[in-house]
């Protein structure tokens, strides 16, 4: 028996007004960085952080830890970008932005296991795109970012629900989404879907959002579902997941994912996924080192 039936928490989700807003300039900011570094006006990410005091004021507080090793006091947003570079400062406001959506109790569950899956997710997702040769590599960043804000939802709204499929997951080592379904009748995909239309984000990301489990779904844009849907597999398996090790083999050349793509792109016929695989993981190490920084910087 579910504590919660899925028309119960669908409903709060769309009335709850205590449910987090997504910041204002995080969208803005992710268009604005999707031009090449050379075409990049430090003056506008100054002026599109500094919108946002509460960003603002958190980018300077972890450019000013230690973790980061700036050797003067930094004191405004644009010391701020010359001191950690423009890719930095972007990845620093980002993962930001995104702690500032999770809830302040944290159920037994890290919050910072979650934004490190999604900003994986994020940097994966933009690398594979490029590769593969889809047009627009930042919309996959962007769709890699938020395809899990469904667990948002699911924290702020019903904690003690989530906790019990997490922990079943867990225990289990299976994937999140398959222990919410035998746990709760739904998972973070449906509740994410709500809280995206809530947000008023663009058509493709509700998609994604909504689909990147089952890819076969997407009907608007599925090369883009599929980019998140292999690249949220290959963060899982490779170590930036939820926070434990899932048990389960995977064949990406049988995964809907990956099948949508290569029918669309002679770069997966046939692609070398042992080779993207191991250079990924540069990335992932990339992104352990931002989240250990500013976690560590925001306690």
């Amino acid at each position: 028996m579910y504590v919660t039936s899925a028309n119960q928490l669908f409903e709060k989700l769309e009335s709850a007004r205590e449910l987090p807003t997504i910041p204002a300039v995080l969208m803005p900011l992710l268009r604005y960085m999707e031009q090449s570094a050379d075409a990049l006006d430090i003056h506008e990410v100054v002026r599109l952080i500094s919108q946002d005091k509460s960003l603002a004021a958190r980018c300077l507080q972890v450019a000013n830890s230690p973790l980061f090793g700036c050797s003067h006091e930094v004191e405004t947003i644009q010391s701020a970008v010359v001191a950690l570079s423009l890719n930095r400062i972007q990845e620093v406001a980002i993962s930001c932005s995104l702690l500032r959506l999770l809830p302040g109790a944290s159920f037994g569950v890290n919050p910072s296991v979650f934004w490190a899956h999604s900003l994986a997710c994020a940097m994966v997702a933009r690398e594979f795109a490029s590769r593969i040769g889809f047009p627009d590599p930042a919309k996959a960043y962007a769709a890699g970012l938020l395809h899990d804000v469904g667990l948002v939802a699911l924290l702020w709204v019903s904690p003690q629900d989530f906790r019990r499929s997490y922990e079943l997951a867990c225990a289990k080592r299976m994937p999140l989404h398959e222990s919410e379904q035998s746990t709760l009748g739904f998972t973070h995909c449906e509740c994410g879907a709500i809280i995206a239309r809530n947000w008023n984000l663009p058509a493709e990301l509700i998609e994604v959002i909504s689909c990147h489990h089952s890819p076969r779904k997407a009907v608007g844009n599925p090369e883009l579902t599929s980019i998140v849907s292999v690249s949220d597999l290959l963060c899982r398996q490779g170590g930036l997941g939820y926070g434990y090790v899932e048990d389960k083999q995977t064949n990406f050349d049988e995964e809907p994912g990956f099948a949508i793509l290569a029918a669309h792109y002679r770069a997966l016929q046939p692609f070398d996924l042992a080779r993207f695989t191991f250079e990924t993981e540069g990335l992932l190490e990339e992104v352990r080192a931002v989240v250990a920084r500013v976690y560590g910087a925001s306690q």
